[in-house]
């Protein structure tokens, strides 16, 4: 017989010899349970008072992450522990159990979300937390079920929010306002989020609201060479808020908005000059009597 195959059958005789041997380690019969030489002494001391029922400060020695949870972010969950818990410390990992013992939401709330979203859980992920809803890709895709208006004006008027998914700017929860300059540069430095909601309406950015207290900075962020004039001119025009002409983002009034012909220009002066300007020259810098010489 050759060496490979006398070294080949020893090989297969040490395989089967070992599984073997496992074969019978695994299917040999449990071990009896060690029985105790002496039962414990019997005290019926210990038994003699009846258990007060816990405190919610005593539950909260053993569930501290549940107890901060419900301090921090209870909300209206902030009652009594069994009032939801009617039925604790009773999980039995053979019966698996943990569904049938937890309690149901709607035991105290009718679907507030309406018939499309009664699976609490996938939103209200912590009922200790119940207002502390994570920003999920489920709640991603849902949101224009609740918020009709937002997603009624991101379509009527298209923007580059329009392109955005709702998590994309409202990412960490639910109710998460970001702040503007997350994403967009401010018009000036030190800019107020306030400011940037005067003008633009966050669900219809282009459309352009000017209020009368905006601060006159803004415009000077996209119309330098205007602003300055405006800012040094000794005009009465100095002294008019840009929105107070510009009612509306991109609105070039007219004059007789605000004016009216002078006596000293006549019907035949004003069928001559028809455009003020052509004279007024610049209405961001209009000539004074003081720079007449």
């Amino acid at each position: 017989m050759s060496s490979y195959k006398y070294n080949s059958i020893k090989i297969l005789v040490f395989v089967a010899v070992f599984l073997l041997s496992a074969g019978a380690a695994f299917a040999a019969p449990a071990q009896p349970v060690a029985k105790r030489n002496s039962l414990p002494t019997q005290d019926a001391t210990l038994y003699a008072t009846n258990p007060q029922p816990l405190t919610i400060a005593q539950c909260g020695q053993c569930h501290p992450n549940r107890f901060a949870d419900l301090k921090q972010s209870g909300g209206k969950h902030q009652f009594d522990c069994r009032e939801c818990h009617e039925v604790f410390h009773a999980y039995n990992p053979l019966k698996n159990n943990y569904a049938e013992i937890m309690p149901k939401c709607a035991t105290c709330h009718n679907p507030p979300h309406g018939a499309k979203h009664v699976d609490c859980l996938n939103c209200h992920q912590n009922p200790h937390t119940p207002r502390r809803v994570p920003m999920t890709r489920m709640l991603a895709g849902i949101c224009s079920d609740c918020h009709k208006t937002q997603a009624s004006e991101l379509k009527q008027f298209p923007s580059k929010h329009t392109k955005q998914a709702c998590s994309s700017c409202h990412y960490e929860r639910h109710g998460y306002i970001p702040s503007c300059s997350e994403c967009h540069e401010p018009h000036f430095a030190g800019q107020d989020q306030a400011t940037c909601l005067q003008c633009h309406p966050v669900h219809q950015p282009l459309s352009i609201q000017l209020s009368t207290d905006v601060d006159l900075r803004t415009c000077n962020a996209c119309h330098p060479q205007v602003y300055s004039k405006w800012k040094g001119t000794r005009s009465k025009h100095g002294k008019v808020s840009c929105a107070r002409c510009h009612t509306k983002h991109g609105l070039v009034p007219k004059c007789t908005d605000c004016h009216v012909p002078p006596k000293s220009h006549s019907k035949k002066l004003l069928e001559m000059f028809p455009k003020c300007l052509t004279c007024h020259l610049d209405v961001h810098d209009l000539p004074v009597k003081k720079d007449r010489k």
